[in-house]
């Protein structure tokens, strides 16, 4: 089965299981990020931070991301 074919399934169902599997899914991420080297996350996230307070990366308002997420999804 194709992450295209299950992702629609997924989309298919009522909103309360939507949620559900969402919720599944998030957990077993959040479990395996927890594995992740947590320094280095945090100098990813220290970089990022100094590239916006310079002013070399700008930020995105939400409208701005939603938009730019419905674009990509279709």
């Amino acid at each position: 089965m194709s992450t295209a074919s299950i992702t629609q399934q997924a989309l298919d169902l009522p909103l309360a299981e939507r949620v559900a599997v969402a919720q599944a899914l998030w957990a077993s991420i959040d479990d395996q990020l927890a594995e992740v080297d947590v320094l280095d996350a945090v100098l990813v996230a220290r970089e990022r931070d100094a590239a916006f307070d310079t002013g070399a990366v700008a930020g995105l308002s939400h409208e701005q991301v939603m938009q730019d997420a419905r674009r990509r999804i279709g």
